[in-house]
């Protein structure tokens, strides 16, 4: 059966506050200087990164400095983004193959971005 999670987002009197499997984290931008696109941005690029270094271990491959750069361009007219470039950096004794091997695995393992390209059904119910 297929994985499924539930986040939970309250509005209390300190603002908004988000849980996800008993952790409890600040979603009050006077507490934060993260807003949900920004969120959306360095979740993309977590989800990246941890992927790629999940393979680079299953390999036992040496990689080091990994920097993902997540840059996000908005559309003019509409209230979503149109563009979004994963730039990937890193050190390492690696062939290009093997480095083209690794970009290949970080987006295509990507949950995040994966969700993005082929867009989840989204369905708004009041309860």
């Amino acid at each position: 059966m297929a994985e499924e999670k539930t986040a939970v987002i309250k509005l209390t009197d300190e603002g908004f506050i988000g849980m996800m499997e008993d952790k409890d984290f600040v979603l009050n931008l006077t507490n934060t200087t993260f807003n949900a696109t920004d969120l959306m941005l360095i979740s993309i690029g977590y989800c990246f990164g941890i992927t790629v270094d999940a393979y680079v271990k299953h390999k036992n491959l040496s990689i080091s400095n990994l920097r993902i750069n997540v840059k996000g361009k908005k559309h003019e007219t509409e209230n979503r983004y149109e563009k979004v470039d994963i730039e990937v950096s890193f050190d390492g004794d690696l062939t290009p193959e093997q480095r083209e091997r690794i970009i290949t695995i970080g987006k295509r393992g990507c949950t995040v971005s994966n969700s993005m390209l082929k867009a989840p059904e989204i369905n708004v119910i009041l309860v």
